[in-house]
Formats: C-alpha cells, structure tokens, sequence
C-alpha cells in the first residue's frame, strides 16, 4: 500500500457576483497554495488578478469533468509534496462544477480533504424567499432541481409537484420561459419567485441584479416577455409550498 500523501486538498470558494463576498481564509489560502485546480485556467487567472493575487508560481490544472487516472496520478504527486486547493468559478467548487470524481478517489486514498465556507447561490436564494423555517412550518424539507430542457422532464415534473416543500429550481436564462409552462401545468397556481444575478454588480451591467419578486407561473410568462434577457446571466426559482 502507497503511503498517504502529505497533504491536504482544499476547497476554496469563490464569490457568486461581487468580490467583497471572499473570505478572508479563501484569500489566505490562495495566496499560499502553489498548485490550484480549476475549471478554466484562463478564467481562473482574470479572476485571481481581480483580487490582485500573484498567479508567478502558481500552477493551474483544469480539472477534467470526467474521471482521469493520470490527471489523479499528477494531484497525487503533488499531494505528496504540500497542500492542493480547488477552486471554482462561482459558490463552492463541485457543486454545479467538475471535481466530484476527484474529491471521491482523493478520500478514498486517504487524503485529507477540507470545504473552506463561503458564498452560496442556493443559501441566498432560501433566505430570499421568505420561506420561514423556524415558525411552525408546514415542512422543515426543500428540494432542489435542475432544469435541463434538452432532457426528459419526469424527474423535474416530479420534484416540483411536490406541494408540502419548497422546490428550489436552478434554470439557463434562455430556458426561463420554457420551464415556466412546463410548471404552469404542475404547480397551478402555487406561488413562484424569481431570483436573477444574485449579487451581481455593477447595476450598469446587471440591471436586473438581486431583484427578487413573486407571482405565479402565468404571471412570470407574462412578466419574462418585458425583460431584457441580453442583459441577464443567471436565473433561479424557488416554487413556493401549497398553503392549503
């Protein structure tokens, strides 16, 4: 049996739309770690210039979204050496980003692998929602789906009819509309907000940033003609619980 790597990965979050959401750890530990890996080193590089973090030095390795061994035979070399972080380019890596197969091997070999905390664009959106969780609530459960148009609908169709939770719903903003009457049909007239561009700035850029409004479905189709979808990025949903 090799013997266990003397390092430890970390993974280090990133803001979700303004920098001064970063940590004060996130940025300590990026400034120390030699080795990163990332989605898109190019990317990863503006952004860590945005913070005016020293990138001489630094090796950056995009993660492969599928399992590799030799990729896993390069982190382990390193590994053996000193600590390894993985960053993403929005919220907490893994998540909606490539690296789950990694973390699971990495774990499995005895390497030591650590969340640093940090901004969350599912978090925002349930405390957004003014759904309250302390006071008697129907449910203490949520769920949380994404929207693929271009897949089969069950799985969507079956999580958001479920009436007694709230159902939080991550959608491609060119899909908006789609997914809408796709719901309108199985929600009915239960309540919908909408979240778009989460902390996003500047407003000259993100007009529409951290607005937050409810309606339901036929509402939101009418309301989704009137926006300026050039000058959206991202959009959410949280389909609201039935209260009868």
């Amino acid at each position: 049996m090799s013997a266990r790597p003397r390092g430890a990965f970390l993974l280090i979050p990133w803001h979700i739309g303004d920098w001064k959401d970063m940590t004060f750890h996130a940025v300590s530990e990026l400034k120390r770690l030699r080795c990163l890996l990332v989605e898109d080193a190019a990317q990863a590089r503006a952004q860590l210039a945005q913070l005016r973090l020293d990138c001489a030095g630094k090796e950056l390795l995009e993660v492969p979204v599928r399992r590799r061994l030799d990729f896993l035979s390069r982190v382990l070399a390193r590994l053996g050496r000193e600590d390894v972080g993985m960053v993403s380019s929005g919220g907490s890596p893994c998540f909606m980003d490539p690296g789950g197969w990694l973390v699971r091997e990495l774990r499995r070999r005895g390497v030591p692998v650590r969340a640093l905390a940090g901004a969350s664009s599912l978090t925002a959106v349930l405390a957004l929602s003014g759904f309250d969780w302390v006071e008697a609530p129907r449910s203490r459960a949520f769920s949380f789906v994404f929207y693929d148009e271009r897949g089969d609908q069950s799985v969507f169709r079956a999580v958001a009819a479920r009436a007694g939770e709230p159902v939080v719903v991550f959608v491609r903003k060119h899909a908006f509309r789609d997914c809408l009457r796709g719901l309108r049909g199985v929600v009915g007239a239960r309540p919908v907000t909408a979240f778009f561009d989460l902390t996003k700035n500047p407003r000259e850029k993100y007009p529409y940033a951290d607005r937050v409004r409810t309606m339901d479905c036929a509402g939101w189709l009418r309301a989704a003609a009137r926006i300026s979808w050039a000058r959206v990025a991202e959009a959410s949903l949280l389909i609201h619980p039935d209260e009868g």
